[in-house]
């Protein structure tokens, strides 16, 4: 029965994804979904931290305190910085792109509970873990929202938004992102 809603969330994301994006998007979606099933079997344990209590392959290492060790973005996206750190009408802006383009991923919080969730392998981020989001420069994290995870090392169903969303929008999303552990 699980196998069974987890297909009917992936169909409904599938369609989802083909309705709001180009083909090409879900396309991008579909393959990155295959190589998630064909990695299911590695798993890690997070125990005694409740911020990774599904147990996950997302691309980052993490120690036995649940220490972040996140991929190295490349040299092009490394140094940027958030244009718009502190502003607060490009936080609302990005919570409303967040609420209609992340939500059914990674949870109106940003927990990585959103509806779609459960069908997908790894679990998304959980956006609200202070730690891990400190942890993150600005270039990281326009690195995996431009860029999305359907790569390795991440191998996740996170479509590149860059095609999609403005580098305004982009940055828009990241102030809004770094408010939800606070």
């Amino acid at each position: 029965m699980k196998n069974l809603w987890g297909i009917v969330i992936l169909s409904v994301v599938s369609f989802l994804d083909v309705a709001c994006r180009d083909s090409s998007a879900a396309v991008r979606l579909a393959q990155a979904d295959e190589a998630r099933h064909q990695d299911s079997q590695m798993e890690h344990n997070m125990a005694n931290d409740s911020s990774h209590d599904a147990e996950h392959n997302d691309g980052h290492e993490h120690s036995g305190s649940a220490t972040h060790i996140h991929a190295t973005p490349p040299e092009n996206y490394a140094k940027l910085t958030n244009p718009l750190t502190d502003n607060t009408e490009a936080a609302a802006s990005g919570k409303t792109i967040f609420e209609t383009q992340c939500a059914s991923c990674h949870g109106m919080q940003g927990r990585g509970d959103g509806p779609a969730a459960a069908a997908l392998n790894p679990q998304p981020a959980n956006l609200a873990d202070r730690k891990m989001i400190e942890s993150l420069s600005d270039g990281y994290l326009f690195w995996r929202v431009s860029e999305g995870g359907a790569m390795a090392p991440f191998n996740s169903a996170m479509p590149a938004w860059k095609a999609t969303l403005s580098e305004e929008q982009r940055w828009q999303v990241i102030s809004y992102v770094r408010l939800l552990g606070q």
